[in-house]
């Protein structure tokens, strides 16, 4: 797999296995926007740190050699002159991670519901139910997981058939 492969504008999510045997639907969650064939795109993640949470995000053109790496599942394509938006989005909640009950998923959920609204008429992320939308992510990663954790490549692409893609 290659970044020429993912779609310029793309937004994916990803899924990262925990443990070796993979666990059921017990995933690390994060963003990939993708900007380039060549160059890549930005990785958008919490991690956690003692008994906190940090951001993670990033520039990076080696999305596909993250380690533990079940696979990225596009769920929007960002128009054109809204990456600046997109951005400042994902970022809304980094000085509020510590908060009781928040998770990588948690945060991922929080950050999609934004992306819900419209802005100037536009709506980023046009899935209707994210309830559906991690129920599609947790069993597409659960049918990958063990891939994963065999290093298996290529790791697999995916779309949601729940955001109008």
């Amino acid at each position: 797999m290659s970044l020429a492969e993912l779609k310029v504008n793309g937004l994916y999510i990803l899924l990262f296995i925990r443990k070796h045997p993979p666990v059921q639907n017990d995933f690390h969650w994060g963003l990939y926007f993708h900007r380039h064939p060549d160059t890549g795109g930005t990785k958008y993640h919490i991690t956690q740190q003692g008994s906190g949470w940090i951001p993670g995000h990033g520039p990076t053109a080696g999305v596909f050699k993250s380690f533990l790496l079940v696979g990225l599942m596009r769920i929007a394509d960002v128009p054109a002159g809204y990456e600046s938006h997109l951005d400042r989005t994902i970022r809304t909640y980094d000085i509020q991670l510590n908060v009781p009950g928040i998770t990588c998923r948690v945060w991922l959920l929080w950050v999609l519901a934004l992306l819900q609204k419209s802005i100037n008429g536009q709506v980023i992320l046009k899935c209707s139910n994210l309830g559906s939308l991690e129920t599609e992510v947790k069993n597409w990663g659960n049918a990958n997981a063990m891939s994963a954790a065999n290093n298996v490549q290529p790791r697999p692409l995916a779309t949601s058939s729940l955001c109008g893609l």
